[in-house]
């Protein structure tokens, strides 16, 4: 837990691993804010208040809105991840961790966890259903 600001070149450390890790592309895009307009969403409902929208316009157009507004607030996710990442890590184990993930067994490491993610989740999509009806189920039954 360091409470002082980091020097000059921890700061670029810190800037290192956020790009090895992916979170700067993450808050570059905007991109963790998605879930939010996924159709059925109270965004989407917004977007279609005032015409008939297509699916596709259904997550575009809200997608395009919290960009828009995401913006002007970009810097504040910046800000707060290398805020926390200096209040993490020492310079030491954040230079091990930089070095490993630029590495290319790091790179595999990354690659190979989104991997296991994106087969797992194709791999148990039929159970998902399952437990989505179980719950269903359940509730239907004042469970």
């Amino acid at each position: 837990m360091i409470e002082e600001p980091p020097s000059v070149a921890k700061l670029a450390l810190i800037r290192r691993f956020l790009v090895a890790n992916g979170t700067q592309a993450e808050i570059d895009s905007g991109s963790f804010l998605q879930r939010f307009a996924l159709p059925g969403n109270a965004l989407s409902a917004a977007a279609s208040e005032t015409r008939p929208v297509t699916l596709r316009e259904a997550f575009e157009l809200p997608m395009a809105a919290l960009l828009t507004a995401y913006e002007k607030h970009r810097a504040t996710w910046q800000e707060e991840y290398e805020s926390h990442v200096n209040w993490e890590f020492e310079t030491e184990e954040l230079s091990s961790i930089v070095a490993f993930l630029e590495s290319p067994a790091g790179e595999h490491f990354l690659e190979g966890r989104w991997r296991m993610g994106a087969y797992v989740g194709t791999n148990t999509e039929e159970l998902v259903e399952q437990i989505i009806a179980e719950a269903e189920t359940a509730l239907r039954a004042g469970q």
